[in-house]
């Protein structure tokens, strides 16, 4: 038989071709399974992942549909038909699953239009040169009908050059499985579900392919490879239906779960922990059960939060962790709440940032106390929180200028330094209050004794020497102690600040009440 520029040798029937009612059931069950991932795809094409997954499952039908129709075939003509039409879905089905791999783990997805054009260009090569007569030659160098127990077979023998397209069919599909198989090293259990079933579904039939091609067309006698698809499409309608492929974000979003710098916790709505990323587990815990723990305990109000499915932010601390939390309630489209995320951020070094900026800022650099604007609003808050009798002592250096002009500046500062220690008391918030003026205020001690500490303070300044460049330093203070109830802080201000000016009129290095 001759046909254009080829030539088919055809081995002649013994008998009538029958096909019994498994093959036939198998056959058509499989191209419609192969049809309700089309009708899956079609209902999700919205989807990030989708319109890929359905050009590939219309490819695949038609490899289904032609490798069936090829079988039942009685003539060798119609056979070698339905064996070119199933072309279109062997070169192209793996063009379409490595852009499906592509669009749902989001690799290489910046040059996805560079290899649109790359691979679909590549692919149509080896698929003209089927259709077409005039070059049918560079890609197959016969076909021959072989006789089997039942059905007869198409065995296709195929050039150099069509056997190096042939390989590209697998090394394209071998791109796309270990493409799925990387995203699934680190993606949560459920995203590992949703790609087997899809590596599954699509690698079964190119595999039995590659069988095909090594068996020399023996394997087709045992199973037919529209019948394979029956399992294929188990597979994909598994993953679309009962891992959720395409309604939960797809591994394209997986990588923001698993890249993302904060936690991501993921509960039900009975405060169940079901998911989270690696962050969260470094955090909290390896277990999504200790997770969960850790969050009850820490945080008593995040279950209730969690149950009422309300927004909110916390912070909670963990060792030397400090975390801050959001956490916002999932929502489906009948606006029902059906789970909660809960981002968790370590702000550890964003907090002792801010402790040490609101340390330069509150804190004298000199003496280690507080500053003249932080002290006033530090006890002007004791002030709101207290009803009995509070105290302010109020002191400064005597003859101050004198030191700093007869030993320096520096022995200046060495002395304010050494006051600043001897002042910080317990029970009392110390400031300086400019130059070498220093205040205490107290709301926890008795008058007496404050009366005690401020006649300790002066008596320890009083015998405190200082050594400059070996020189001995001296100093006295004079201080005021006022005490009142209710104050307002300029009231008990004026008052320690007139007591201090007493003592000074009173010849210095004592403490007036």
């Amino acid at each position: 038989m001759t046909c254009s520029l080829l030539c088919y040798d055809e081995t002649r029937y013994q008998g009538d071709e029958m096909i019994t009612f498994p093959v036939l059931f198998i056959n058509v069950l499989s191209v419609l399974m192969m049809v309700l991932v089309l009708l899956a795809c079609w209902r999700a094409r919205a989807k990030q992942g989708a319109p890929e997954l359905f050009i590939a499952s219309i490819f695949m039908v038609i490899w289904a549909v032609g490798s069936f129709l090829e079988l039942v075939s009685i003539s060798f003509e119609v056979k070698v038909l339905w064996r070119n039409f199933t072309q279109i879905g062997v070169f192209l089905t793996p063009v379409a699953a490595i852009l499906f791999a592509v669009s749902y783990t989001g690799y290489l997805v910046r040059v996805k239009k560079q290899l649109i054009a790359i691979l679909y260009t590549y692919q149509s090569i080896g698929l003209l040169l089927v259709l077409t007569d005039y070059f049918h030659h560079l890609i197959r160098k016969s076909i021959v009908l072989v006789q089997g127990e039942r059905l007869g077979a198409v065995l296709v023998d195929t050039t150099i050059f069509g056997k190096f397209l042939i390989t590209g069919n697998f090394l394209l599909l071998l791109v796309a499985f270990f493409m799925l198989l990387m995203a699934s090293l680190t993606a949560t259990k459920s995203s590992k579900e949703q790609i087997y079933s899809v590596l599954l579904g699509m690698v079964i039939p190119i595999i039995y392919a590659l069988l095909k091609v090594i068996s020399n067309e023996q394997l087709l006698q045992l199973l037919p490879i529209s019948g394979v698809f029956a399992l294929s499409g188990v597979f994909m309608l598994l993953g679309i239906n009962r891992y959720d492929l395409l309604k939960i974000a797809p591994l394209a979003h997986q990588q923001v779960f698993r890249f993302l710098g904060d936690g991501i916790i993921i509960c039900s709505t009975n405060a169940e922990v079901v998911d989270a990323n690696p962050q969260a587990h470094e955090l909290l815990g390896e277990q999504l059960k200790t997770i969960e723990q850790v969050l009850k305990q820490k945080v008593p109000y995040w279950e209730r939060k969690v149950l009422e499915g309300k927004q909110t932010e916390f912070e909670l601390r963990l060792g030397q962790k400090s975390l801050h939390a959001d956490f916002y309630p999932i929502s489906n489209d009948a606006q029902e709440v059906v789970g909660s995320v809960t981002l968790i951020k370590d702000v550890t070094v964003f907090r002792e940032r801010a402790d040490w900026l609101r340390s330069k800022a509150e804190i004298d650099a000199l003496t280690g106390l507080y500053n003249r604007q932080t002290f006033i609003e530090k006890v002007e808050r004791e002030l709101e929180r207290s009803f009995s009798e509070v105290h302010l002592l109020y002191f400064d250096l005597d003859h101050f200028k004198l030191v700093n002009d007869r030993y320096g500046h520096r022995a200046g500062d060495l002395l304010l330094a050494e006051v600043g220690k001897i002042a910080q008391q317990p029970g009392c918030v110390a400031g300086r209050m400019g130059g070498e003026e220093f205040a205490l205020f107290s709301s926890v001690h008795p008058r007496q004794k404050m009366e005690e500490l401020a006649e300790q303070l002066r008596s320890s300044v009083e015998s405190m020497v200082l050594t400059q460049d070996g020189v001995e330093i001296r100093a006295t203070i004079s201080a005021g102690l006022a005490s009142l109830t209710n104050p307002s802080f300029d009231q008990i201000y004026h008052l320690a600040d007139s007591l201090l000016y007493q003592a000074k009129r009173e010849g210095r290095n004592c403490v007036r009440f």
